[in-house]
């Protein structure tokens, strides 16, 4: 089906909901850690701590990808349910994050937290590409990055704002953490009800149809594939792990194993969505392994940032800790607050530009660049002592943070098969999460035996591992088919 050209209004009224979806995500980078110190964590506990977003991304995003690409509702759609069913949870956790008394109380909430913020999101970048036609698909996953930097910044501001406004402590926290918590919790249930309202699904065509209901013979409900998927993942992933050496003597090995697991229906009820999902990974496009290299120092380094920005800027502006000044240190995670706000400020600012340089200069290079501007900002950051230079490096990590929520998926769009749109987003998340999971697993070890559990030590390594994603970018070759189409948006903000 040839898909009509949406004006810019549709496209920002179909990507509204994810600035509720990120309003959520920017508090988990800027607060969260800082909460966790006030409960007491000490510095090497800090990546452990932080596991559940990435075990989530990476047990969650994959199975509602491929359950999504599987559904299809002619009342409620494709995508939309799981915009609503994950939404309605996230606002739910924001709104009882604040009264963690404890550690495991806060840690487990993230865990909730995180699964409701997966189950809305990865459906999202499948709706850009549901959608849009091919020439619009630049336009629309940067717009999705102006929403990120959007609601990722009224997070960060709010944490500075309402330092001013509300004083005192309610429990174990301070009341503006309360107040940023509660703002997350409306905006993230209304901006998905708006786009849900606003924005009509393609039904599937008749032959589609056909193929999609052929797909779901002899599976039980979607909520029930759901929760056997999630309780068969490690399972399904533990045998695919094994049968990759013998498979390197036998390529058939893997595709035997799934053929009869898809022929067993025991089998094929309890892996549920998981047999698609390795399936999917067997016939990744090469573009997605050599983008998984580039991930896999990217987001490594991301995380490194977030877990130790408002140490890093208490230490260097404020000489500070958590333990030693816990007031100068609140004053530091609000300043973090803005600092980030900032950068995503910038993001927001220059989303739309950067379709326009991607289509004159291609997306690879495009992406190279923003990185090699955020590790070197990185680098700069901890040496910084005067708060308000601070905003400096954060304005090419801005523009990197914009690429990376818009530019890959430039590089792998039209390698993607269109009926599996849902699935390999999903995957593309796995690469974005396997490091954060490589990341609270290792950097507390490397944190305390080489870093000295250093907050500045950490970004400056944050910066470092950038620049080398940076040089793996260039081992992407571009496909030239990808247009993304140019707009003016001087005028739409």
């Amino acid at each position: 089906m040839q898909k009509p050209k949406l004006s810019f209004s549709q496209i920002i009224n179909m990507n509204v909901g994810f600035f509720g979806i990120q309003y959520s995500f920017g508090l988990q980078q800027s607060a969260v850690n800082p909460i966790y110190d006030m409960l007491g964590a000490a510095p090497d506990e800090i990546p452990i701590l932080n596991l559940a977003g990435p075990m989530t991304g990476l047990l969650i995003q994959p199975i509602i990808g491929a359950l999504s690409d599987s559904t299809w509702s002619p009342r409620f759609g494709r995508r939309k349910p799981f915009f609503f069913i994950g939404a309605l949870l996230c606002s739910i956790c924001l709104f009882f994050y604040p009264f963690s008394s404890s550690l495991w109380m806060a840690a487990g909430l993230l865990w909730v937290l995180d699964a409701a913020n997966n189950t809305a999101m990865e459906p999202y970048r499948a709706l850009i590409a549901d959608s849009l036609p091919e020439e619009q698909y630049g336009q629309g996953f940067l717009t999705q990055s102006f929403f990120t930097g959007l609601g990722i910044t009224l997070a960060n501001i709010s944490l500075f704002v309402f330092q001013i406004f509300f004083k005192g402590m309610v429990g174990s926290l301070p009341m503006w953490v309360y107040a940023s918590f509660f703002l997350g919790t409306v905006c993230s249930i209304t901006s998905v009800m708006w786009s849900i309202s606003k924005t009509p699904e393609y039904p599937p065509s008749p032959e589609e149809l056909v193929a999609l209901n052929e797909r779901n013979k002899g599976l039980p409900h979607p909520a029930i594939q759901f929760f056997l998927s999630i309780l068969t993942t490690l399972i399904a992933y533990l045998v695919f792990f094994l049968l990759l050496i013998p498979s390197i003597f036998d390529r058939r090995i893997i595709r035997k194993t799934i053929s009869w697991a898809e022929n067993n229906p025991t089998a094929k009820v309890i892996f549920a969505q998981n047999l698609e999902i390795i399936e999917a990974i067997m016939h990744m496009p090469n573009v997605m392994w050599k983008l998984a290299l580039v991930y896999l120092f990217q987001w490594y380094a991301l995380f490194c940032y977030w877990q130790n920005a408002a140490k890093s800027i208490a230490l260097s502006v404020w000489d500070a800790t958590p333990a030693s000044d816990p007031s100068k240190y609140e004053e530091a995670v609000g300043w973090t607050g803005l600092v980030n706000g900032w950068y995503n400020i910038v993001t927001f600012m220059s989303a739309f530009f950067l379709v326009g340089f991607a289509k004159k200069f291609g997306p690879r290079t495009v992406h190279f660049l923003c990185l090699v501007m955020a590790g070197l900002g990185l680098l700069a950051f901890p040496m910084i002592e005067n708060k308000y230079m601070l905003f400096a490096p954060m304005t090419g990590f801005g523009i990197a943070w914009a690429s990376m929520m818009g530019v890959p998926y430039l590089l792998v769009v039209n390698e993607i098969p269109k009926e599996r749109y849902g699935v390999y987003m999903g995957i593309i998340n796995m690469m974005i999460v396997i490091p954060m999971i490589f990341q609270t697993l290792s950097f507390g070890f490397i944190s305390k035996t080489f870093l000295d559990n250093d907050a500045g030590n950490a970004i400056t390594f944050a910066g470092v591992l950038l620049l080398i994603a940076a040089a793996a970018t260039l081992l992407i070759k571009e496909n030239k088919k990808i247009d993304p189409e140019t707009v003016v948006v001087s005028s739409g903000h």
